[in-house]
């Protein structure tokens, strides 16, 4: 596969006929792909720019780069590697593989000529709308492998509604819920350690503590806790779209949730207990007529997968990495 020219740009790409083209080249293609995916939008000029263009000269793909580096006791070191090297990729023209082919070999020629290197902790991460299947080869042939998926749900989809097992009661969490909730995320957090995507620091359950706390404290918290004799056993932690505006523009309907944690203690799984949690999220989210609920798994976790599936959800978004950037071919 021959390539596209490609360049930096440390400014936004100029309006004009031909970024008007690329634009409605992409918003075409998502949307006979999925219906769910919003439109477009043009990148910002905050960050270095990277376009391909064609053998007019005509931009057939976009890419915004943007580098994070989490220092230590940072927030950021639980949820991924400390070096995150990101591409926000907008692919099209009449041979988006090509385009997007050509867009990641460039990216790899900017981060191995970063004056300070990228180290081992690193990693090089993009995110793909799910059913858009033309990114797929380009993407394994430059080493980068799925790694999450961003799940959607339309409205009074899904399960019908679910009572919980009989000796299970399931209510909102309030303030005096703090210990046992953050004792039961710390346990999703070891959990999750598995699939790569946590790492839990020495000051991982101290934050995680502040960061429940400050839920709790807002009524309502939108959270569901299931008890079996007075011990919480599962919990559904839901943004409702006034604390899900990050998630607005990942997908088209309006308005939309965000599902953060979705936990069953171990020894309780299987019952019939984390149906019965959705359930009772969904019949909120549905009485509050939010369009889309999303939420977020490993794809590799061989327990969400199915469960969001049978739940109503399916994939929308599907974040791509590999580790460490440099090993990006």
């Amino acid at each position: 596969m021959s390539g596209y020219d490609a360049q930096v740009r440390h400014e936004d790409l100029p309006e004009g006929v031909e970024f008007d083209r690329l634009v409605r080249s992409v918003a075409q293609r998502w949307s006979a792909v999925d219906p769910l995916l919003p439109q477009p939008a043009s990148h910002g000029s905050s960050h270095p720019l990277l376009t391909v263009s064609d053998e007019y000269g005509r931009p057939v793909a976009t890419g915004t780069m943007r580098y994070t580096w989490y220092q230590p006791g940072d927030v950021g070191r639980t949820w991924g590697m400390p070096d995150q090297h990101w591409l926000t990729p907008l692919v099209g023209g009449p041979e988006p593989g090509r385009a997007l082919d050509s867009l990641l070999g460039s990216w790899r020629e900017q981060l191995e000529a970063l004056p300070g290197g990228t180290g081992q902790e690193s990693a090089a991460q993009l995110t793909w709308p799910a059913r858009d299947i033309c990114g797929i080869n380009p993407l394994q042939r430059h080493g980068l492998q799925p790694y999450s998926s961003l799940v959607a749900r339309r409205s009074r989809r899904g399960v019908p509604p679910v009572l919980p097992p009989r000796d299970v009661t399931i209510r909102l969490a309030d303030t005096s819920d703090l210990d046992p909730v953050v004792r039961l995320l710390m346990e999703e957090h070891r959990y999750e350690e598995h699939f790569g995507g946590v790492f839990i620091q020495a000051e991982t359950a101290e934050q995680t503590r502040r960061v429940v706390r400050r839920a709790l404290d807002r009524s309502p918290s939108w959270i569901w806790l299931a008890e079996r004799g007075g011990r919480l056993v599962g919990l559904i932690w839901v943004s409702p779209p006034e604390r899900a505006r990050w998630a607005a523009p990942l997908v088209d309907p309006a308005p939309v949730a965000y599902i953060g944690y979705g936990v069953v203690a171990a020894e309780e799984r299987g019952r019939g207990i984390g149906t019965a949690l959705v359930s009772q999220a969904h019949q909120a989210l549905d009485a509050h007529g939010i369009a889309v609920t999303l939420a977020n798994h490993a794809v590799t976790n061989p327990l969400s997968g199915p469960f969001w599936h049978r739940m109503g959800y399916r994939p929308l978004w599907t974040t791509w990495e590999v580790r460490p950037a440099l090993a990006l071919r």
